[in-house]
């Protein structure tokens, strides 16, 4: 198996990702099989485990062990330094409109820390799903439109600072309101319709966070956002 340096993977479709955090993978089975499927380094063995082969392992293969034991279909892109984590250098190399990452949420709190710290870093306005045994996280750059059950729970978290001109369907409207870490954030908030509305300021973008029950919503609004066709299956 031969190591390989890929400078960009382009695709026009959603592309799902797997860490290394201790995960069922569960809401995996809601994502069509035909989805490019990566492993962020350790990652590949929650995929292994699941019944999955990922088209590459993408990192420094510190968490892998014997590289030579994983199927020769299986790619490996080799990014060696250490001033990125192995997250950042999946979504450095990997440009799609909407990507759905396993395994990088719970667990480590600073794994966990490490991946936010990751989405604060992107420079474009891709959408983000994280999910995890506790909560399902949606990166947003700009406005948000969202299909959800009445009474979530739903919080708001700026990836830096992150302003807001109006809402509709939460409880505690954010009209006019500025989130910043450190300053004002936005925890705990409630749906109060089905069809909820963020339309963001100026700023350096937020996620929202739901409980993981909510996937199914959050995968389909997000297919919606990003323009591209919602899964019937799980509407």
């Amino acid at each position: 198996m031969t190591p390989h340096r890929a400078v960009s993977l382009d695709f026009l479709t959603p592309v799902i990702l797997a860490g290394a955090a201790p995960t069922n993978l569960a809401g995996l089975e809601l994502c069509p099989e035909d989805w490019p499927l990566f492993a962020a380094d350790g990652g590949v063995h929650s995929l292994l485990a699941y019944g999955r082969n990922p088209r590459a392992v993408i990192g420094d293969m510190d968490s892998i062990g014997d590289i030579d034991a994983l199927d020769d279909s299986i790619e490996i892109i080799h990014q060696a330094e250490q001033i990125n984590t192995d997250f950042q250098k999946c979504l450095q190399i990997i440009n799609a409109p909407l990507l759905i990452g396993f395994g990088f949420l719970g667990a480590r709190y600073d794994h966990s820390l490490a991946a936010l710290h990751a989405l604060a870093c992107l420079p474009d306005d891709r959408l983000v799903i994280l999910v995890g045994q506790d909560d399902v996280m949606l990166r947003v750059c700009g406005n948000c439109r969202l299909n959800l059950p009445i009474d979530t729970r739903i919080s708001l978290w700026p990836l830096g600072k992150q302003g807001f001109l109006r809402s509709a369907g939460l409880a505690w409207p954010l009209n006019g309101l500025v989130f910043e870490i450190g300053k004002a954030i936005g925890t705990s908030n409630r749906v109060t319709k089905n069809n909820v509305e963020i339309d963001a300021g100026p700023g350096d973008g937020y996620i929202v966070i739901l409980s993981p029950s909510c996937l199914p919503e959050i995968l389909n609004s997000a297919l919606a956002m990003a323009g591209l066709e919602v899964l019937e299956h799980v509407a």
